[in-house]
């Protein structure tokens, strides 16, 4: 998918805050306002442009212990592991999943509001499902995102190389 710079500038913009309006927009691209409404329209139509969301502050509400699970599949089972992380993916707690390689099958991110509530959770809905042969829980201590994609974007524009 081809996007020139000023949608990468618009992408990068809208990756500091999701609420820039379109006015600020367009003054920062250099855009008259309409023009980068049909720029943002594409984008989203492109499917570049999945959703915006609001950086909810779940700590603040009780669930300030992260954890990551990593999840070995029982082998005979391991066919079933996009099935078990849609599955997962329903229970409150759970924020994200992904497939890996390597030793462990999959890693999921949940949340909980202390380590009784994280070891329920573990041992009432990851133990108990058959497919799962193993799980290793790491607790999370400190994370950082990086939400400015202007750096990465450039990543783009010159084939993926790095200076």
């Amino acid at each position: 998918m081809e996007i020139d710079r000023t949608d990468q500038r618009i992408l990068a913009l809208l990756s500091k805050d999701a609420r820039i309006t379109n006015k600020e927009l367009s003054h920062e691209v250099g855009l008259a306002p309409s023009s980068v409404h049909d720029r943002l329209k594409r984008l989203y139509e492109q499917g570049l442009i999945a959703g915006t969301y609001a950086d909810v502050r779940l700590d603040k509400l009780g669930l300030s212990l992260k954890a990551l699970l990593f999840i070995q599949m029982s082998e005979h089972k391991k066919t079933d592991l996009e099935q078990m992380l849609n599955e997962i993916l329903k229970i409150p707690e759970v924020r994200a999943g992904w497939m890996i390689s390597g030793r462990f099958d999959a890693v999921v991110e949940v949340l909980a509001a202390d380590t009784s509530h994280l070891h329920r959770l573990v041992v009432q809905r990851f133990s108990s499902r058959a497919e799962i042969s193993r799980i290793e829980t790491s607790i999370v201590f400190e994370s950082v995102t990086q939400h400015d994609l202007d750096k990465t974007l450039e990543l783009t524009a010159t084939g993926m190389r790095t200076t």
